[in-house]
């Protein structure tokens, strides 16, 4: 085993030749034989045990890589052979091949993962882009069948007049009737709104009546719209069993379903 890799990995030096290390040779030859039998580098490099040097016990996928490109191991005038030339030539076959089916990072890719936020009892496996998508698309479908969560939270010096309760009520038995004129609905969740605004001590409608005339515009949806999620939803924080969506209105609300 050597202390630097001057010497390339499955060779050392004896009488001032180039011969097989040993152990060394044997881990390349497994380097092939399991990526030609479909393992993935980072797969590979998480198997092996014979040190890449005496600075480097632990591989990388990068290290695993350049083993799979090294011609020295086909041997020639200064470096026995230790790989045939078909093994050479079909895992490389199958890399340059990977290497075009790998795609970069798309812009929808960066922003679902910048969406998401992770509490302190979060699990460390992270989500995949697909359930990020299934999680905005409930945070949404959530809201626009109750746009009312999207409003200024109840416990925020909120003295609701009998005339909102009233009012609140009447909705609550709008949505909950499939036979209800949906303009009126409409019309009576912006009133209360309205009325809303009138018991807070705050004004936020710069923020909020635009997001809840935007959420009675869209009717549910099992599609992802990057678009309108970045136009409803700030955040969605997982925290445990807890998935949350922070609202553009800095509104949270749990996330029914996730």
């Amino acid at each position: 085993m050597k202390c630097n890799r001057n010497i390339p990995f499955g060779y050392m030096m004896r009488g001032g030749k180039y011969i097989a290390e040993p152990a060394e040779s044997e881990a390349v030859r497994q380097i092939f034989e399991m990526y030609l039998n479909g393992m993935s580098l980072k797969s590979i490099a998480a198997e092996m045990t014979t040190p890449y040097n005496n600075s480097k016990t632990l591989w990388n996928k990068n290290m695993v890589s350049r083993i799979i490109e090294n011609k020295r191991y086909l041997g020639d005038d200064t470096y026995p052979q230790i790989i045939e030339q078909d093994t050479f030539d079909r895992a490389n076959a199958i890399k340059t091949e990977k290497g075009k089916t790998a795609l970069p990072v798309d812009n929808t890719t960066k922003y679902l993962r910048s969406l998401i936020e992770y509490g302190k009892n979060a699990e460390c496996k992270r989500l995949s882009v697909n359930d990020i998508k299934a999680l905005a698309v409930t945070a949404i479908n959530t809201l626009i069948a109750e746009p009312m969560l999207a409003a200024p939270n109840d416990s925020v010096e909120y003295k609701p007049t009998a005339q909102l309760m009233v009012t609140e009520a009447q909705i609550k038995e709008q949505m909950n009737d499939p036979a209800a004129d949906a303009d009126k609905l409409m019309t009576d969740i912006l009133r209360a709104v309205s009325m809303r605004y009138d018991s807070f001590a705050y004004d936020d409608r710069d923020k909020t009546a635009p997001l809840l005339d935007l959420l009675m515009q869209h009717e549910k949806t099992e599609d992802f719209d990057m678009e309108l999620t970045k136009q409803v939803i700030k955040h969605i924080i997982i925290d445990g069993s807890t998935v949350s969506a922070v609202l553009v209105n800095d509104r949270k609300i749990q996330i029914k379903g996730a």
